[in-house]
Protein backbone atom coordinates (compact mmCIF):
# COMPACT_ATOMS: atom_id res chain seq x y z
CA UNK A 1 0.00 0.00 0.00
CA UNK A 2 1.12 3.56 -0.68
CA UNK A 3 2.72 4.65 2.65
CA UNK A 4 0.82 7.95 2.78
CA UNK A 5 -2.42 6.13 2.05
CA UNK A 6 -1.58 3.64 4.80
CA UNK A 7 -1.00 6.46 7.29
CA UNK A 8 -4.30 8.13 6.43
CA UNK A 9 -6.19 4.84 6.63
CA UNK A 10 -4.76 4.16 10.08
CA UNK A 11 -6.08 7.52 11.26
CA UNK A 12 -9.49 6.84 9.73
CA UNK A 13 -9.69 3.49 11.49
CA UNK A 14 -8.54 5.04 14.78
CA UNK A 15 -11.33 7.60 14.57
CA UNK A 16 -14.21 5.15 14.09
CA UNK A 17 -17.12 6.46 16.20
CA UNK A 18 -18.57 4.39 18.99
CA UNK A 19 -21.99 2.78 18.88
CA UNK A 20 -24.74 5.39 18.83
CA UNK A 21 -22.40 8.17 17.68
CA UNK A 22 -22.80 7.68 13.93
CA UNK A 23 -25.14 10.33 12.55
CA UNK A 24 -25.52 8.88 9.04
CA UNK A 25 -25.90 5.47 7.53
CA UNK A 26 -24.33 4.25 4.28
CA UNK A 27 -27.70 4.16 2.55
CA UNK A 28 -28.09 7.88 3.26
CA UNK A 29 -25.08 8.67 1.06
CA UNK A 30 -25.75 6.03 -1.57
CA UNK A 31 -22.76 3.80 -0.91
CA UNK A 32 -22.39 0.05 -0.60
CA UNK A 33 -18.69 0.21 0.30
CA UNK A 34 -17.04 -0.50 3.64
CA UNK A 35 -18.32 2.18 5.99
CA UNK A 36 -16.39 3.48 9.00
CA UNK A 37 -19.02 6.05 9.93
CA UNK A 38 -16.77 9.11 10.24
CA UNK A 39 -18.40 12.51 9.90
CA UNK A 40 -17.29 14.82 7.12
CA UNK A 41 -15.63 17.02 9.75
CA UNK A 42 -13.63 14.08 11.13
CA UNK A 43 -12.43 13.03 7.69
CA UNK A 44 -11.52 16.59 6.76
CA UNK A 45 -9.53 17.05 9.98
CA UNK A 46 -7.50 13.93 9.24
CA UNK A 47 -6.60 15.15 5.76
CA UNK A 48 -5.83 18.68 6.93
CA UNK A 49 -3.53 17.24 9.59
CA UNK A 50 -1.81 15.13 6.96
CA UNK A 51 -1.24 18.15 4.71
CA UNK A 52 0.05 20.28 7.60
CA UNK A 53 2.54 17.59 8.61
CA UNK A 54 3.84 17.06 5.07
CA UNK A 55 4.46 20.47 3.60
CA UNK A 56 7.16 18.97 1.40
CA UNK A 57 4.74 16.58 -0.32
CA UNK A 58 5.69 16.58 -3.99
CA UNK A 59 3.38 16.58 -6.98
CA UNK A 60 4.10 12.97 -7.96
CA UNK A 61 3.56 11.84 -4.35
CA UNK A 62 0.29 13.77 -4.31
CA UNK A 63 -0.87 12.10 -7.53
CA UNK A 64 0.06 8.65 -6.30
CA UNK A 65 -1.68 9.19 -2.96
CA UNK A 66 -4.91 10.40 -4.53
CA UNK A 67 -4.88 7.50 -6.97
CA UNK A 68 -4.43 5.05 -4.10
CA UNK A 69 -7.29 6.61 -2.13
CA UNK A 70 -9.62 6.46 -5.13
CA UNK A 71 -8.95 2.73 -5.27
CA UNK A 72 -9.46 2.23 -1.53
CA UNK A 73 -12.03 -0.17 -0.12
CA UNK A 74 -14.03 2.27 1.99
CA UNK A 75 -16.32 5.21 1.45
CA UNK A 76 -14.06 7.40 3.56
CA UNK A 77 -11.02 6.61 1.42
CA UNK A 78 -12.86 7.39 -1.82
CA UNK A 79 -14.00 10.76 -0.44
CA UNK A 80 -10.63 11.70 1.07
CA UNK A 81 -9.12 13.16 -2.15
CA UNK A 82 -11.47 16.14 -1.89
CA UNK A 83 -9.31 17.90 0.70
CA UNK A 84 -6.08 17.04 -1.13
CA UNK A 85 -7.50 18.56 -4.32
CA UNK A 86 -8.99 21.58 -2.60
CA UNK A 87 -6.06 22.56 -0.40
CA UNK A 88 -3.27 22.11 -2.95
CA UNK A 89 -4.49 24.27 -5.85
CA UNK A 90 -1.06 24.51 -7.48
CA UNK A 91 -1.13 20.76 -7.96
CA UNK A 92 -4.80 20.70 -8.91
CA UNK A 93 -4.20 23.15 -11.75
CA UNK A 94 -1.49 20.84 -13.13
CA UNK A 95 -3.74 17.78 -12.98
CA UNK A 96 -4.31 16.19 -16.42
CA UNK A 97 -8.02 16.13 -17.13
CA UNK A 98 -7.72 12.58 -18.44
CA UNK A 99 -6.57 11.58 -14.96
CA UNK A 100 -9.57 13.31 -13.38
CA UNK A 101 -11.83 11.48 -15.81
CA UNK A 102 -10.32 8.16 -14.78
CA UNK A 103 -10.71 8.96 -11.09
CA UNK A 104 -14.36 9.88 -11.55
CA UNK A 105 -14.86 6.35 -12.79
CA UNK A 106 -13.90 5.13 -9.31
CA UNK A 107 -16.87 6.85 -7.66
CA UNK A 108 -20.33 5.46 -7.01
CA UNK A 109 -23.31 7.21 -5.41
CA UNK A 110 -24.16 10.88 -5.13
CA UNK A 111 -22.01 11.61 -2.07
CA UNK A 112 -18.81 10.11 -3.50
CA UNK A 113 -19.32 12.04 -6.75
CA UNK A 114 -20.05 15.29 -4.93
CA UNK A 115 -17.03 14.92 -2.67
CA UNK A 116 -14.80 15.41 -5.71
CA UNK A 117 -17.02 17.61 -7.86
CA UNK A 118 -18.74 20.08 -5.51
CA UNK A 119 -16.85 23.38 -4.95
CA UNK A 120 -13.43 21.83 -5.62
CA UNK A 121 -12.93 23.04 -9.19
CA UNK A 122 -13.62 26.76 -9.67
CA UNK A 123 -14.54 29.08 -12.51
CA UNK A 124 -10.85 30.00 -12.75
CA UNK A 125 -9.89 26.34 -13.12
CA UNK A 126 -12.34 25.88 -15.98
CA UNK A 127 -11.60 29.13 -17.78
CA UNK A 128 -7.84 28.53 -17.61
CA UNK A 129 -8.37 25.53 -19.94
CA UNK A 130 -11.80 26.05 -21.39
CA UNK A 131 -11.29 23.80 -24.42
CA UNK A 132 -10.12 20.92 -22.23
CA UNK A 133 -12.81 21.32 -19.61
CA UNK A 134 -15.68 21.73 -22.06
CA UNK A 135 -14.54 18.58 -23.88
CA UNK A 136 -14.32 16.67 -20.59
CA UNK A 137 -17.76 17.76 -19.39
CA UNK A 138 -19.29 16.93 -22.76
CA UNK A 139 -17.74 13.46 -22.58
CA UNK A 140 -18.92 12.91 -19.00
CA UNK A 141 -22.48 13.88 -19.93
CA UNK A 142 -22.51 11.18 -22.60
CA UNK A 143 -20.92 8.46 -20.49
CA UNK A 144 -22.81 5.22 -19.84
CA UNK A 145 -21.91 5.55 -16.14
CA UNK A 146 -24.66 7.56 -14.42
CA UNK A 147 -22.19 8.70 -11.77
CA UNK A 148 -20.12 10.41 -14.44
CA UNK A 149 -23.23 12.00 -15.90
CA UNK A 150 -23.99 13.44 -12.47
CA UNK A 151 -20.38 14.60 -12.22
CA UNK A 152 -20.74 16.59 -15.47
CA UNK A 153 -23.51 18.66 -13.86
CA UNK A 154 -22.09 18.96 -10.35
CA UNK A 155 -18.70 20.14 -11.63
CA UNK A 156 -20.48 23.20 -13.03
CA UNK A 157 -22.43 24.14 -9.89
CA UNK A 158 -19.62 26.21 -8.37
CA UNK A 159 -18.34 27.84 -11.58
CA UNK A 160 -21.81 28.91 -12.74
CA UNK A 161 -22.38 30.64 -9.39
CA UNK A 162 -18.94 32.27 -9.39
CA UNK A 163 -18.66 33.71 -12.88
CA UNK A 164 -20.87 35.77 -15.21
CA UNK A 165 -19.03 34.24 -18.19
CA UNK A 166 -21.69 33.17 -20.69
CA UNK A 167 -19.67 30.15 -21.77
CA UNK A 168 -20.22 28.45 -18.42
CA UNK A 169 -23.95 29.13 -18.49
CA UNK A 170 -24.31 28.04 -22.12
CA UNK A 171 -22.49 24.78 -21.42
CA UNK A 172 -24.72 24.22 -18.38
CA UNK A 173 -27.81 24.57 -20.56
CA UNK A 174 -26.35 22.27 -23.21
CA UNK A 175 -25.66 19.50 -20.70
CA UNK A 176 -29.03 19.91 -19.03
CA UNK A 177 -30.73 19.63 -22.42
CA UNK A 178 -28.89 16.35 -23.03
CA UNK A 179 -29.75 14.87 -19.64
CA UNK A 180 -33.17 16.29 -18.80
CA UNK A 181 -35.02 13.20 -20.00
CA UNK A 182 -33.37 10.94 -17.43
CA UNK A 183 -35.26 9.60 -14.43
CA UNK A 184 -32.40 8.67 -12.10
CA UNK A 185 -32.44 10.96 -9.07
CA UNK A 186 -28.68 11.40 -9.25
CA UNK A 187 -29.25 13.28 -12.51
CA UNK A 188 -32.62 14.99 -11.92
CA UNK A 189 -31.51 16.42 -8.58
CA UNK A 190 -28.21 17.58 -10.07
CA UNK A 191 -30.10 19.42 -12.82
CA UNK A 192 -32.14 21.22 -10.18
CA UNK A 193 -29.01 22.04 -8.22
CA UNK A 194 -27.19 23.44 -11.26
CA UNK A 195 -30.12 25.66 -12.25
CA UNK A 196 -30.51 27.00 -8.72
CA UNK A 197 -26.79 27.75 -8.41
CA UNK A 198 -26.95 29.65 -11.69
CA UNK A 199 -29.46 32.12 -10.28
CA UNK A 200 -26.75 34.09 -8.48
CA UNK A 201 -24.95 35.21 -11.65
CA UNK A 202 -27.56 34.53 -14.36
CA UNK A 203 -30.96 35.15 -12.82
CA UNK A 204 -32.81 36.39 -15.90
CA UNK A 205 -31.38 33.74 -18.20
CA UNK A 206 -32.20 30.95 -15.75
CA UNK A 207 -35.74 32.22 -15.30
CA UNK A 208 -36.31 32.42 -19.05
CA UNK A 209 -34.84 28.96 -19.62
CA UNK A 210 -36.97 27.30 -16.96
CA UNK A 211 -40.17 28.83 -18.31
CA UNK A 212 -39.31 27.90 -21.89
CA UNK A 213 -38.36 24.32 -21.00
CA UNK A 214 -40.75 23.68 -18.11
CA UNK A 215 -42.54 20.84 -19.88
CA UNK A 216 -39.35 18.91 -20.64
CA UNK A 217 -37.31 19.54 -17.49
CA UNK A 218 -37.59 17.24 -14.46
CA UNK A 219 -40.47 18.40 -12.28
CA UNK A 220 -38.18 18.74 -9.25
CA UNK A 221 -35.91 21.10 -11.20
CA UNK A 222 -38.78 23.32 -12.28
CA UNK A 223 -40.35 23.40 -8.82
CA UNK A 224 -37.15 24.08 -6.89
CA UNK A 225 -35.76 26.64 -9.34
CA UNK A 226 -39.00 28.60 -9.37
CA UNK A 227 -38.95 28.59 -5.57
CA UNK A 228 -35.34 29.78 -5.59
CA UNK A 229 -36.21 32.60 -7.99
CA UNK A 230 -39.23 33.64 -5.93
CA UNK A 231 -37.86 33.33 -2.40
CA UNK A 232 -34.08 32.96 -2.63
CA UNK A 233 -34.43 29.59 -0.92
CA UNK A 234 -34.39 26.03 -2.22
Amino acid sequence: MNPHHQAILREIQAAIPGRGQVKQRPEHVGTTRKWYGLSNAQSRAILLGFIAARKDLGYEEWLALIDALYHGNSYEERCAPRTLLLKLPRYRLALPLAQLDAWLGCLNGWAEVDSTCQTVFTDKDLLADWAGWSALLDSLAGDENVNKRRAALVLLTAPVSQSPDARILDLSFQLIDRLKGEKDGRVTKAISWLLRKGVKQHREAIAAYVEAEAQSLPAIAVRETRRKLATGKK
